[in-house]
């Protein structure tokens, strides 16, 4: 059976404001007479509650100080989605600021501008928000304020404490912070590490969720959608969620054998608390809440014509297949000839980018000893780098750091000095094991990864960041943020069970929407299992082809061995496809279930249709097209393929088609479909046949 795809209808407007909690201030501490006037402007709190509205009328955040319990509240079109919760920061000493709170006055601004990405899914976002400062003080004397925003799409909340008498610096154990969802939405989870976020997502109803790392997204059974993140994540340990009591709580990342989670002044703003809100899964992928949430780009003022999306291919795979070593000796991968092997192939096929891992020495033992600027015997750097530039290839620099971080910021400054000295302007950096006295996600680690941006950024350098914390929109500040981990990617199939047809379908709606993901698609020989051990790709050829447009990167790699791709048709596509976009549609989606998504770059638009663990049939409208006549060159599941029994079936086809058209994906079980939409050219119109549904 075909599955048109769903009206997305956009919601009705509101006439009137949702009704919000009152704020009662009853009680004589609420408004000493030494407490400080509200600031020029501020609005006189009044018995409706201060609350903001977004600027479509859907979305309502109010904030209450009721019998001095400070909450929030979400609502969407007079729909409750978040009651009433606790806000608040738990301190070392064992208060809690936040509690025993009166608001001494509120505040509201409109915000309406446009901005253009250096690169991203769209290539214009529109940033349009009403604004909320709550000023509050506790009955001990202590102010802070609340600061919130409703968008169109989602909401965001942070606390912003003043420097004063007795609270120079905030010693924060953890946050009383709390989601406390409306109903039992199905809620899709990752169990929390503090070190990794590369486990299997979970499906399950909230009420049977486990501590998990950020995002978590939610499906309610009216269809409506979120997503809890966080953004802005600047000197502060990195959000999880704890179930507590019915409700989440945001549960901060400790530093092992000290008692505060975060040791940072006052006079700041803290990171977002971030709710993305759509009235379906595809809203979500559609959203830029979180980029919204960041500041402006801080290294625009300049050139940033270094800052450039690529496909790239890697000596990688054949590491992970253990067919090579990162270690030098007789299996060393990383050789000078191998390199200039997989150049020749990049540059034959338009891939822009080379990644060599095991490049350079210390990866004997457990990796935490490698010098970053010195090559091993057997590759040499400045021969491949020269050699790869002639033929339009960049070269990608691997920063294995092995968790020895120390090591790696000693050597941070003349790395890159070197790099940008060979003209270098992509770095993965990698941060395999344990990190002593440290958690990878703690305030320490969020500090380091934001120091090795700010560093690259000074040497036009571009970071893809691996086993780092998980992005939070920080794209937008420091746009060489070009992709980075944060997932359970594609190499977990080649030394493990693997990842499930519905795991994949899970992450673009939740690792997907918290920023660009190096996912590592491209796989062509899905069977291949040169240790005989059982392990494969658990997907079609065709959905391979589908990542490069439905997983969103800055970085795109070509994962196979280059022999791989030999007389493979789906490295067509691969060859065609871009790494940068200027418009981004989705068409169809259901979170672990399907999607459809359509790229625009340039003149040519591309889309990516893939399904789970079921095969299905797909039909999605060509109205995102533009006038006149269009070729659609199909890279689809045969009509055989199947991932278990016939995963490299592909059916590569040629036909016209207007933006009138119905296209359709019929797709085997954890299948896909990669199209490449290209005006018609006159010899076209003339040899080639009409697409039919």
């Amino acid at each position: 059976m075909s599955e048109p795809l769903r009206p997305r209808f956009p919601a009705r407007p509101v006439t009137a404001l949702v009704p919000v909690l009152a704020l009662l201030l009853l009680t004589l501490w609420a408004a000493p007479s030494s407490a400080a006037p509200p600031a020029p402007g501020a609005a006189p709190v009044d018995a409706a509650g201060p609350a903001a509205t977004s600027p479509d009328g859907t979305l309502t955040l109010a904030v209450s100080a009721s019998g001095g319990r400070l909450t929030y509240s979400v609502s969407r079109a007079g729909t409750l989605l978040v009651a009433p919760s606790d806000l608040g920061l738990r301190l070392t000493d064992g208060t809690v600021l936040g509690h025993d709170v009166a608001v001494t006055g509120h505040r509201t601004r409109a915000y309406d501008s446009t901005w253009q990405p250096v690169w991203g899914a769209d290539a214009e976002v529109r940033d349009r928000y009403e604004e909320l400062t709550v000023d509050l003080r506790q009955r001990d004397g202590r102010t802070f304020s609340v600061i919130v925003r409703a968008y169109d799409d989602g909401v965001a909340l942070r606390y912003d404490v003043p420097e004063q008498p007795g609270l120079r610096s905030l010693r924060i154990a953890d946050e009383a912070t709390e989601f406390d969802l409306t109903g039992d939405p199905v809620a899709w989870w990752t169990p929390r590490d503090d070190n990794s976020d590369e486990n299997p997502w979970r499906s399950t109803p909230l009420s049977a969720m486990g501590k998990s790392n950020a995002p978590v997204t939610f499906r309610r059974p009216d269809g409506i959608h979120l997503s809890v993140h966080e953004a802005d994540l600047v000197d502060y340990a990195a959000m999880t969620v704890t179930p507590e009591d019915g409700s989440l709580r945001a549960d901060l990342v400790p530093t092992p054998g000290r008692d505060a989670a975060v040791v940072t002044r006052a006079g700041r703003a803290l990171p977002w608390r971030a709710l993305t809100v759509a009235p379906d899964a595809a809203g979500l992928i559609e959203s830029h809440l979180l980029e919204n949430l960041n500041p402006p780009c801080r290294i625009c003022g300049g050139d940033t014509s270094w800052i450039e999306p690529v496909k790239y291919v890697g000596i990688w795979w054949v590491m992970q297949q253990d067919q090579a070593t990162w270690e030098t000796g007789p299996r060393h991968g990383a050789t000078t000839a191998r390199a200039k092997r997989y150049i020749d192939f990049a540059a034959a096929n338009g891939i822009e980018g080379l990644l060599a891992e095991g490049w350079n020495q210390g990866w004997e033992g457990d990796w935490g000893d490698q010098s970053f600027t010195r090559p091993t015997a057997d590759f040499d750097l400045r021969e491949v780098v020269s050699y790869a530039r002639e033929r339009g290839v960049e070269f990608i620099m691997h920063n294995e750091t092995g968790a020895n971080v120390e090591n790696y910021e000693a050597q941070l400054d003349e790395a890159f000095t070197l790099y940008e000295d060979l003209g270098v302007n992509y770095v993965k950096t990698g941060y395999v094991g344990d990190i002593p006295g440290h958690n990878h996600y703690d305030q320490f680690m969020i500090n380091h990864y934001r120091r090795v941006l700010e560093a690259a950024a000074e040497h036009r350098i571009n970071v893809n960041c691996h086993e780092c914390v998980h992005a939070s929109g920080e794209m937008r500040t420091y746009p060489n943020a070009i992709s980075r981990e944060a997932v359970r990617g594609q190499e977990w199939d080649a030394f493990s069970e693997g990842n499930t047809p519905e795991h994949t379908l899970i992450l673009p709606f939740t690792r997907g929407l918290s920023g660009p993901m190096d996912y590592t698609p491209g796989i062509m020989d899905i069977l291949w299992d040169p240790q005989q051990l059982g392990r494969r790709v658990h997907t079609t050829v065709g959905k391979q082809l589908a990542y490069y447009v439905t997983y969103f990167s800055g970085l795109h790699m070509a994962a196979d061995l280059p022999e791989h791709y030999r007389d493979a048709p789906g490295l067509g596509f691969i060859r065609d496809v871009p790494a940068r976009w200027d418009r981004t549609e989705v068409l169809a989606a259901e979170v672990g279930d399907h999607l459809v998504t359509a790229r625009r770059s340039g003149r040519e638009w591309f889309t990516g249709a893939m399904t789970g663990e079921h095969a299905r049939t797909l039909s999605y409208p060509l109205s995102f097209l533009g006038a006149g006549e269009w070729v659609a060159e199909a890279y689809t599941d045969a009509p055989d393929a199947d991932y278990d029994t016939n995963p490299t079936a592909l059916a590569v086809t040629r036909t016209l088609v207007t933006a009138a058209d119905t296209f359709t994906a019929d797709l085997g079980r954890s299948g896909g479909q990669a199209v490449r939409f290209r005006p018609a050219t006159r010899a076209d119109l003339t040899t080639l046949p009409r697409h039919t549904p």
